[in-house]
């Protein structure tokens, strides 16, 4: 038997100046007599790596836009929110938070602009920047690009 390991890799942008990326690796086992005809060896690891790439993509594409049950209060952990675990329990996708290269983008705007810091978060409803939202995030930076806090 012959092993082979196959993979690919992709890192695309989400469109709100963060991005998203993944890793699809396949490992088979393949019997040994493929190594004496190279071109059926070679047509095995292509259809493999299609394999993995096709699935890659599929991925990325997928929607995993995240969604919370309020915009203005996300919370961290998986929690149950009625507090006891039990009964009437929500069930909260996780938030996917602003990027740091998006908290770079604001500090630097804002800085840029004369807009103070607490002012932002305060309208954004968040105590500190990494409880943004990729998406508030996105909305934050193109406020500011406009030279506005609003």
């Amino acid at each position: 038997m012959i092993k082979l390991n196959v993979g690919a890799c992709r890192k695309v942008s989400d469109n709100h100046y963060g991005s998203k990326g993944g890793n699809v690796n396949i490992e088979v086992e393949v019997d040994s007599s493929l190594v004496g005809d190279s071109a059926k060896l070679q047509a095995h690891i292509r259809h493999l790596f299609e394999l993995a790439r096709r699935s890659l993509t599929e991925e990325l594409q997928a929607n995993n836009e995240p969604a919370c049950v309020d915009e203005t209060h996300h919370h961290r952990d998986s929690a149950t929110l009625n507090g006891n675990g039990a009964g009437n329990a929500v069930t909260v996708t996780p938030v996917r938070y602003a990027t740091e290269k998006q908290i770079i983008c604001i500090q630097g705007l804002a800085r840029k602009h004369g807009v103070p810091v607490p002012e932002l978060l305060k309208q954004a409803g968040v105590r500190v920047f990494n409880d943004l939202s990729v998406r508030q995030a996105s909305q934050m930076i193109e406020s500011l690009k406009g030279g506005s806090a609003n």
